[in-house]
């Protein structure tokens, strides 16, 4: 599994996401809400006390849901879902399952940590030019230490 973020001009994020199987998901996230803080807040917080996060992107018109829950101290499932509507009141699992794979928790932070370094790369102003909020950095900060621990416990097991 691969998953790439490209940061378009004027409020719009490009989420791809490629299965093991090939297939692909191109997922174009407006700033109706703050896609990339919830990303960055929620991936973030996936460790020894939060067994499961879901990351909300609005599309004008629908929404998608990422479902992450730790199956093991290494693997976590990864869950695609597509919502019918914007701002949907229906519980995740009503929506129609896209993705269902399971990968290493290290790896799937490192792919969302590598692709917030591309936007905070974008420098302060770049960024909020392209999506009129700051950059999620003390989220950021906490996943750049979260790789560094599970680094660590995955050298000592």
């Amino acid at each position: 599994m691969e998953i790439s973020m490209s940061l378009q001009p004027h409020g719009w994020l490009v989420v791809m996401i490629y299965t093991t199987e090939g297939k692909k998901f191109d997922i174009p996230v407006s700033f109706l809400s703050d896609a990339i803080h919830e990303i960055a807040s929620k991936i973030s917080i996936l460790d020894k006390d939060v067994n499961e996060v879901i990351i909300t992107m609005q599309t004008e018109p629908g929404e998608y849901r990422l479902k992450i829950s730790k199956i093991s101290n290494v693997f976590c499932l990864f869950q695609l879902f597509e919502m019918s509507d914007n701002f949907s009141t229906e519980a995740t699992e009503e929506g129609t399952l896209l993705i269902t794979e399971e990968i290493k928790t290290i790896r799937l932070l490192r792919i969302i940590h590598r692709e917030l370094t591309k936007m905070k790369d974008l420098g302060s102003e770049g960024f909020i030019k392209r999506w009129n909020s700051d950059f999620p950095i003390n989220a950021y900060e906490r996943l750049t230490d979260m790789i560094y621990k599970l680094k660590q416990y995955e050298a000592n097991s």
